[in-house]
């Protein structure tokens, strides 16, 4: 007897590896004699670079780079900014972690800053590195058996499959020019930038990546530190990254996020600080999926031989919508024993959400901080964080009871209305892709086989008589009178699996 199977792979996305490291920064800072004397620290950051990210052998691994930046109050009343990089490795053991592709994500978990003398600083500080790693997990479905007299029970199924996943960071470096309204620069205070996904094209092997990345830079004029001056750039951004399993046709889920951003004053021809020297590290994370349909095998039996049955659980996802749009968010600002006159900048310093699928709904929920610099009603330039909660609703087809999403968000914006007394109106935009996908999980076989050596014992008569009540599904009694279901459906001119009232069956022997 020849008994054969058949079986097709489904592919999911799925962590292979998720670490979380913390990394001590500490410096002892002298200011240079070039630099003014401290009189108050309005706000030390932490902010962190990843240059790289490898994963070779058993280890997954990141260099990079924490930029410290103090901005003080020096004797004359002014603002001054001082900074310094401090280079950092970080690496986990992970066994594997050559077989997936890895990422990295930093940010500050803690910095403190204490003023030791008006020309010393101690800093101590520390940043969270979290690694992981995402891999194609196959499944094997069994899905047609030939042979030995095997009925089989089938359900077709759709759904999406996981073509390829990659993760590359790339860098982008350009020097830029002061608009020739604004003033020179004296010192950089922060830059920050956000990559904007535009297109994506797929062909065999390679992704190609077209955005923008749009950076903006707060800097201290020349002449006078009680002011900050905005510039806002826009860099182009055009990368082929190569993946596995790319083809036309794919449904690609894609996120640019912004790494790292290293922004230097540089002279210009007339040796006047007017050129911005900027190198952002961008990184492209992709997934690919592709639609997906077979039979897979929900019962079997032999009518020849004893047959054995294994069972899996297994969930099938199918991509429904996908969401792309931007949503502002409000928040009102309570600012009571501040006694702010004059807001000089705002800016975004964390953001924590969470996404889920509820209702018909995109939901993205949680908390964003901003940091206000700002003028007090005593003249006097002050610094102070508040946090406040964002919501947004996005509606998307219908699915299944069960819908999970793969969501990307980014803070693009931030702006400002000087409220009432003790209220600021601040105003956060942010970016939200999504792909949202609904779930069903069926037990299905993951083996058959057949005994060669129990043969079934065939029934003397040709025909039985059944009296099958309403409900009554035909494999059921077939399987159980060991014929098939097509023969009691022919026998009996059935054209329904299941039975609608009572009725009396003529049951076929095979």
């Amino acid at each position: 007897m020849e008994f054969t199977t058949g079986k097709i792979a489904l592919s999911r996305r799925r962590c292979l590896f998720e670490s979380t490291l913390e990394q001590p920064i500490d410096s002892d800072v002298t200011l240079p004699e070039y630099f003014p004397d401290l009189v108050r620290v309005l706000k030390c950051t932490l902010t962190p670079r990843i240059h790289a990210v490898q994963n070779a052998a058993d280890r997954v691994s990141c260099e990079g780079s924490a930029q410290l930046c103090v901005l003080y109050l020096c004797e004359e009343g002014g603002m001054r900014c001082f900074e310094q990089s401090i280079p950092f490795s970080v690496h986990a053991d992970c066994p594997g972690a050559q077989n997936g592709c890895a990422g990295a994500r930093a940010k500050c978990a803690y910095v403190n800053c204490r003023v030791a003398s008006p020309r010393r600083m101690d800093i101590h500080g520390s940043i969270t590195v979290a690694f992981h790693i995402y891999g194609k997990e196959e499944q094997a479905l069994l899905c047609d058996c030939s042979g030995g007299g095997v009925q089989m029970r089938k359900q077709h199924v759709a759904a999406s499959t996981l073509a390829g996943c990659t993760e590359r960071i790339f860098s982008l470096g350009e020097t830029l020019e002061l608009g020739s309204a604004k003033p020179s620069i004296a010192q950089l205070v922060r830059s920050e930038a956000v990559a904007l996904l535009e297109d994506v094209k797929l062909v065999t092997g390679k992704a190609l990546i077209k955005g923008e990345l749009v950076l903006r830079t707060l800097y201290i004029p020349d002449g006078d530190g009680k002011r900050l001056e905005r510039m806002e750039h826009s860099m182009p951004i055009s990368q082929i990254v190569e993946i596995e399993g790319a083809q036309e046709g794919c449904t690609a889920d894609t996120a640019l996020t912004v790494c790292g951003v290293e922004v230097a004053a540089k002279t210009d021809a007339s040796g006047a600080l007017r050129l911005l020297d900027a190198n952002v590290s961008v990184s492209a994370q992709i997934a690919l999926y592709t639609d997906f349909e077979t039979d897979v095998l929900l019962d079997a039996y032999s009518t020849q031989y004893e047959t054995r049955l294994q069972q899996q659980q297994v969930c099938f996802q199918n991509l429904c919508d996908r969401v792309s749009d931007t949503c502002l968010c409000r928040g009102t600002l309570d600012t009571t024993g501040v006694g702010i006159a004059e807001v000089l900048d705002m800016h975004c310093k964390d953001l924590d959400c969470t996404s889920c699928v509820a209702e018909g709904e995109l939901r993205v929920t949680g908390k964003v901080t901003v940091g206000l610099l700002y003028i007090g009603r005593d003249g006097q330039i002050g610094y102070s964080e508040r946090s406040f909660d964002i919501a947004y609703h996005h509606p998307v087809a219908a699915g299944s009871t069960d819908m999970t999403c793969e969501t990307h968000i980014a803070v693009t914006g931030t702006s400002f209305v000087l409220g009432a007394e003790d209220q600021v109106d601040a105003r956060v935009e942010l970016d939200v892709s999504a792909l949202v996908f609904s779930e069903a999980s069926i037990q299905i076989l993951s083996e058959v086989s057949v005994d060669e050596e129990q043969k079934k014992r065939r029934t003397a008569a040709a025909l039985t008589i059944y009296f099958a009540q309403a409900g009554e599904s035909v494999w059921e009694i077939a399987r159980r009178y060991n014929t098939t279901a097509e023969a009691i459906r022919r026998e009996n001119d059935l054209q329904n699996e299941v039975l609608d009232a009572k009725c009396k069956l003529l049951i076929p022997s095979v």
